[in-house]
Order: structure tokens, then C-alpha cells, then sequence
């Protein structure tokens, strides 16, 4: 049976022929299409512009989390985003080690569960920090192969809760989830929040403390975030970016104002023999270098700022500052 032509086929065999061309030249342009490569293992269910706006979430959530470490450890804590990949539920699971501080999360509204892991070196920095420990290079090197204390767990379950607070602030500019700790969970192979040939998207994230560099990741299956996805259009997402660097701006500044640092002055040093120290007892009195009417140390964070002079001030003891230190001193 002779196959029909379409209207748009005839005029673009009409306008060739009267350009001098045959037919059989305009009929094969006609039939050149362009072929797309589609990887049927892997496919992408997420855009890149969803996966840029996920990275603008994610960073502010880093940004956020950083500052309240900071704060409750009383040291630098730098989070960023290192990598988002679209990858099967299974092979996120053998990418994590064992064991490892792994917290499942119920999205809210019947969406279902992500996971929220924790490094297990991390855990182990953060938890000797939390109690109290300053030696966070020592604890980082040490190779930790064993699953967390009931108590370690709490301690991290903190951090962890505090965690969801801000992720929810951050995905708020899109969606409003309400993340819930359901189950904390030492080996990965038995954590299921979604089928194995499930589409997941993973958020990792470099943590940086204390000069060395750990790692966390997120876990959403693509079902979780389904509708969330759906919203993120490119436009929406030029107006997102404006609308997170004013509002995390603020946000970041109103942290900055509250955190609490702590500041120490230095009366002065002595040094006193072993058998001195053995024999110390109250009433006795150990001379210290420096002079009535000299300058004290100020320490912020552990670190020389500035130099004062004690005193008296409304009934409790107090130091006036009377200069900054310079950059040799410190």
C-alpha cells in the first residue's frame, strides 16, 4: 500500500523541488532525526534544574547546621555540599560503611521515610567534643570499627534532631515537611525506606573540624519528594535563589548575635617543682609572673585578643580592656 505524505511533507517536497533539489534528497532530510541516548539502568528522574534548586536547599541547610555546631561545640564547623547523585536505593547501601550511625526520617503526610546517616568517625569527634574533650585531631585518627553506646547514641540523637529542624527550615522555601526520628539503626543492610531498585537522590556533605574533613550524607527515595519536585520549575527556582540569600542572610546574622563564645583571662604563670605540687595546701601561696599593675591576658575561644587590667565592677571581679593584640602576640 503506497504510503500517504502529510501536508507539512508535500510543502517541504514542493519548496525543495523548486529549489532544484530531487525528490528522493528532500524526502531523506526530511527523515533525519535526532537521537536522544536513554540509559534504561539508570534513568534520570530527577532535572538538573530540580537538582540545582536541591543544591540551593542543602547549602543553606549546611550553612545553618555549621553555625549551630559552632555554637553548641565551641569550635569552627564548616559544612558544604560535596556531591547529589541519582542512584539506586541498593547501591547507596553498600556505599555505606559498617557500622555506621545511620537515622531514619518519616517525611510527614504519609510520604514516607529518608535517611539521615552520620559518618561513624564523625560520630566519634562529635561525641568526645560533646563530653568535654579538646583533643578532636587525636580522636580523629584513632580507627573506631565498633557500633554506638546507648549513651552515644543519645548524645548524637541530639544533633540529629536538631539537624531536622533546620532541614525542615530549609526545604520550607519549597515544601513543608515535618521530619520525625523513627529508628536509629547500626547496619545498613537492614535499613529499608524504599524498594532496591528504587530511584534515591544522595546529598553528601564534607564536614570540616578541627582542620581534618569528615563526611554525612541524606538519602530521599524520589518518591518522598515527588510533589516537592513537581514545584520546581526554573523559574521558580531564579526566584528562590534571591529569596534564600536575603532570608538566610538575616538568619545567619541573628545566629551570629546569640552564639555564646567563651572568654578567659590569664592572671599568670608560675612553675613549682613535683614535689611542691604534692605538698599544696590551702593558705599556701604560689608566686606568679606577672605584676600587680600589669597588663592580663584575654583569651576568646581559646585564643589571645586582647589585654586588660583586673578589677572590681558591681560587686563581682571583672577585667577593663585596654588593647587589642596584635598578630605576632597572638
Amino acid at each position: 500500500m503506497p504510503e500517504i505524505l502529510s501536508q507539512q511533507e508535500i510543502d517541504s517536497l514542493l519548496a525543495g523541488l523548486s529549489a532544484g533539489k530531487s525528490p528522493g534528497e528532500v524526502i531523506s532530510k526530511q527523515e533525519e532525526k535526532e537521537i536522544v541516548p536513554y540509559e534504561f539502568r539508570r534513568p534520570s528522574r530527577v532535572s538538573k534544574n530540580q537538582i540545582r534548586t536541591i543544591q540551593t536547599i542543602h547549602q543553606n541547610f549546611a550553612e545553618a547546621l555549621g553555625y549551630y555546631l559552632t555554637s553548641r561545640l565551641q569550635t569552627p564547623v564548616t559544612i558544604q555540599v560535596e556531591n547529589i547523585d541519582q542512584l539506586f536505593y541498593s547501591e547507596y547501601i553498600l556505599s555505606i560503611e559498617k557500622p555506621s550511625v545511620i537515622f531514619t526520617l518519616d517525611a510527614g503526610d504519609g510520604r514516607g521515610e529518608i535517611i539521615f546517616e552520620v559518618g561513624l568517625e564523625l560520630s566519634f569527634v562529635l561525641i568526645e567534643r560533646l563530653l568535654g574533650g579538646g583533643d578532636l585531631n587525636g580522636s580523629g585518627n584513632k580507627k573506631f570499627s565498633r557500633a554506638l553506646t546507648q549513651i552515644e547514641q543519645s548524645l548524637i540523637r541530639g544533633i540529629v534532631e536538631r539537624s531536622t529542624s533546620e532541614l525542615e527550615k530549609a526545604w520550607s522555601i519549597i515544601d513543608n515537611f515535618k521530619f520525625k526520628i523513627t529508628k536509629y539503626e547500626s547496619d545498613p543492610d537492614i535499613v529499608q525506606v524504599a524498594p532496591s531498585s528504587e530511584i534515591v537522590l544522595v546529598i553528601s556533605f564534607i564536614v570540616s573540624l578541627a582542620d581534618k574533613n569528615y563526611r554525612m550524607s541524606i538519602c530521599y527515595p524520589v518518591f518522598v519528594i515527588e510533589d516537592s519536585l513537581a514545584k520546581m520549575t526554573l523559574q521558580k527556582f531564579m526566584g528562590i535563589r534571591k529569596h534564600t540569600a536575603e532570608e538566610y542572610s538575616k538568619y545567619i546574622a541573628e545566629k551570629i548575635k546569640t552564639t555564646r563564645i567563651p572568654i578567659s583571662v590569664e592572671l599568670g604563670q608560675s612553675e613549682i617543682s613535683i614535689s611542691d605540687l604534692i605538698n599544696l595546701s590551702p593558705g599556701d601561696i604560689i608566686l606568679l609572673d606577672t605584676r600587680i599593675d600589669s597588663e592580663v591576658k584575654i583569651f576568646i575561644a581559646g585564643k589571645l585578643k586582647l589585654y586588660g587590667k583586673p578589677g572590681v565592677y558591681g560587686g563581682k571581679k571583672a577585667v577593663k580592656i585596654t588593647r587589642i593584640a596584635n598578630n605576632e602576640e597572638v
